[in-house]
């Protein structure tokens, strides 16, 4: 009879993922860490990873300021809140699969139209030079480049100023 090994962590078949919390799919922390921070509920925490988004990365090197990237947060708000974000979608509905000008299921209801209203004025408020930057880092997730930088904290200073957010001293 031969000696019978006992299993060892590194085998494949004896990995044990028991001592793991349950914290979603694992899709949701394929960027970074996690933290826990508060909700809005009281005493309810909730797990967020910390590099959600570029601007989280951007905050966490200290490229941009927490009161900039709460701004850019307003603005990516608004720009979902109006509908204006890239969709894929399928439909079956054979209204779609034609074009029409007066097709009403391109109208945008009251709620919508604030939004696109109220972010068309925050980039009206960045100015020219600006805010091509600010929309392709907040709005559509680019990582900027080093060209970019001072642009993208000047359009995001700007915003600041519209959205009137305190700047942090830090």
């Amino acid at each position: 009879m031969g000696i019978r090994r006992e299993p060892v962590s590194t085998d494949r078949r004896y990995r044990s993922n028991r001592f793991l919390s349950d914290y979603g799919p694992e899709e949701r922390w394929r960027h970074s860490g996690r933290i826990l921070e508060p909700t809005e509920r009281a005493g309810v925490m909730a797990a967020r990873a910390l590099e959600e988004h570029v601007l989280d990365v951007l905050t966490l090197r200290r490229f941009i300021s927490n009161t900039q990237r709460e701004a850019a947060l307003r603005l990516k708000a608004d720009f979902r809140a109006a509908g204006l974000e890239v969709r894929l979608i399928g439909s079956y509905n054979p209204a779609r699969t034609s074009f029409s000008p007066f097709g009403s299921w391109n109208e945008r209801t009251d709620a919508e139209e604030a939004a696109y209203q109220r972010w068309r004025n925050a980039v009206r408020s960045m100015g020219n030079a600006y805010h091509d930057t600010v929309i392709s880092v907040a709005c559509y997730d680019l990582m900027p480049g080093v060209e970019q930088m001072t642009r993208l904290n000047k359009g995001l200073g700007r915003l600041v100023k519209w959205y009137r957010l305190r700047e942090d001293k830090n």
